[in-house]
């Protein structure tokens, strides 16, 4: 009788642990498809991405949200803008080409930033 409870404890473990990776796993977005995250869809969340990475910054919708002072940044990978702390809408790109060490820290320390505070929901892929 013991084998059979540690046998239904084991596989009653390994099924929350494959419900747990089914949960994890993200989404993967196109440009295109990532800029239907831009927040002037009231029904949809706001996503941003920082280094492909895309975050749901639906909470922090007076930033990211129309009329916010980041909203230039709903919808696209915001990196290279992030990392020079700039919102000039040419520096919104997900190009790390040309940043200096001090902007890559500035950029690794936004990243840390949205880890801490807002959900990752996938990537953008090319």
């Amino acid at each position: 009788m013991g084998s059979f409870k540690s046998g239904l404890l084991v596989l009653s473990r390994n099924i929350r642990s494959k419900k747990r990776k089914q949960k994890k796993k993200k989404k993967e977005f196109t440009a295109e498809q990532l800029s239907r995250y831009n927040g002037t869809n009231g029904s949809s969340p706001i996503y941003v991405a920082i280094k492909g990475r895309v975050f749901d910054v639906t909470t922090g919708k007076s930033f990211y949200g129309p009329g916010g002072d980041y909203a230039m940044f709903a919808g696209k990978d915001a990196s290279r803008a992030l990392g020079k702390m700039s919102k000039n809408e040419e520096d919104v790109s997900p190009s790390l080409e040309g940043l200096t060490e001090k902007e890559m820290n500035t950029l690794n320390d936004w990243e840390t930033k949205f880890v801490a505070k807002y959900p990752v929901v996938g990537r953008v892929v090319s």
